[in-house]
């Protein structure tokens, strides 16, 4: 596939350089599922300045979080610098961010299924394969135990589940949507968490939550996500009119 043959250069380039890069996020989640991912977004220790200085082309998309587009031949590949977070005022985006490891990265994360990364140049593990039931090219690093989740189909918040939904109360709603999609259960201590938050929403934009409707509603599994909205108490907030 030409889009991850194309981020695998641009890992390439990285590691040449010194730096520490992988796979990230949904890319890795859906390529150990068995599906073909269309896009991939790797994570790096490399700044935005040191990026614009190894690649030709580059494009701002959030700087001030560490995010990048690189583009290589005909094909965009997002590139962000392995990040912590401050508190999240706006219940959208944190206050701050600074520069961190792959594991406090990965920490940062909404779900252990997303916080997943993958070296795509690395050999797997001699019990890769066996462990995760699907050929994958690469080296898996698992850091919150997402695996292990993604095999027994299981959404789960990265540590502490009210946190996590404290800082972007929208994730309620993609805990639903990534439950009906794979057909996954959520995790109870992270759907106790959503029942606590679902009124928050009610803070979140219309547009935002609009899109998480649109693509839920929009996917065949549409009535498991009607059901997990209203079993989850998110029914009336998220579909009130303003």
């Amino acid at each position: 596939m030409r889009a991850r043959k194309e981020a695998v250069g641009v890992v390439r380039t990285l590691r040449e350089a010194g730096h520490v890069a992988y796979f990230a996020g949904g890319c890795v989640r859906d390529e150990l599922l068995g599906q073909h991912p269309t896009d991939f977004d790797v994570a790096t220790d490399a700044t935005p300045d040191r990026l614009r200085t190894l690649f030709r082309r580059t494009h701002a998309v959030g700087a001030a979080f560490g995010v990048m587009l690189v583009h290589q031949n005909g094909v965009s590949i997002e590139v962000a610098t392995f990040r912590a977070e401050g508190p999240y005022t706006d219940k959208r985006r944190p206050d701050a961010i600074r520069f961190a490891s792959a594991d406090e990265d990965a920490r940062r994360r909404d779900f252990t299924i997303n916080a997943l990364f993958l070296d795509p140049v690395a050999e797997p593990g001699e019990d890769q394969h066996a462990r995760l039931g699907v050929l994958v090219e690469g080296r898996v690093i698992d850091l919150v135990g997402g695996v292990s989740d993604l095999r027994a189909g299981i959404i789960r918040a990265v540590g502490d589940a009210d946190a996590r939904l404290s800082e972007d109360h929208l994730r309620a709603l993609r805990a639903v949507r990534f439950a009906s999609r794979f057909g996954f259960a959520i995790d109870p201590s992270t759907a106790e968490a959503v029942r606590r938050h679902a009124r928050e929403l009610q803070g979140i934009s219309r547009e935002r939550i609009g899109e998480e409707l649109k693509r839920m509603l929009g996917h065949p599994n549409r009535a498991a996500a009607a059901r997990a909205l209203t079993a989850l108490g998110l029914d009336e907030p998220a579909l009130r009119t303003p």
